[in-house]
């Protein structure tokens, strides 16, 4: 009798399951077992297929952002005939089903990242890639803000840039109390709040 043929080794999966480790236990909070056990093979193939715990967490990072980061940040220009408002709205309610999923782990996979940057616990060039990654967070809402002040539907005093860091400070916010067991509820009225609190044009 043939035997059966062994599966083949599934990166983008391995990637998944990596990423839900570190995602419940944070990047010092993880372990190379721990992976290994999670991904079901042994420390050289591992080591083979990503490098050492530092290269795997960068490739998470990355599988992380086109799994979710990126279809997020595309409800902030789509529909593009739909408000301002509505839209942020709709990116910032996609956000709060992500960190209180059932099926995922809680909260934010880069905000509890970047808790443990600026110290030892997370190394100099995975600080900077979070870094980076949020900038070019802040970069796509200043982006839409700017296109919205150049339309009128923002005051000419506004200032994008600005306005950007503080909707991310407040979904950074909106991962933090959701692990601390704020209801959808209460995280839909802080974004509600927010948004609110926006500038609107002049007349």
């Amino acid at each position: 009798m043939t035997a059966g043929r062994k599966r083949a080794f599934d990166k983008s999966e391995a990637l998944d399951k990596a990423m839900r480790v570190f995602w419940e236990n944070g990047y010092s909070g993880t372990s190379v077992c721990d992976l290994t056990e999670a991904l079901g093979i042994n420390k050289p193939s591992l080591y083979a297929a990503f490098g050492n715990k530092e290269q795997l967490f960068a490739r998470v990072l990355e599988h992380y952002t086109s799994h979710y980061g990126a279809p997020l940040r595309e409800r902030l220009s789509q529909p593009a005939d739909a408000p301002l408002a509505d839209r942020i709205r709709s990116y910032m309610l996609g956000i709060i089903d992500l960190v209180n999923s059932k099926e995922l782990p809680k909260g934010c996979l880069f905000v509890k990242s970047s808790c443990e940057a600026g110290g030892s616990a997370l190394p100099e060039d995975l600080s900077l890639a979070l870094q980076v990654m949020r900038q070019a967070n802040e970069k796509s809402l200043a982006e839409v803000l700017e296109q919205e002040r150049k339309l009128g539907l923002l005051p000419a005093t506004a200032k994008p840039k600005d306005l950007a860091e503080y909707l991310v400070s407040v979904l950074y916010g909106l991962s933090v109390l959701s692990k601390q067991g704020k209801s959808r509820s209460e995280l839909i009225r802080i974004v509600d709040i927010a948004i609110n609190a926006l500038p609107t044009p002049e007349g």
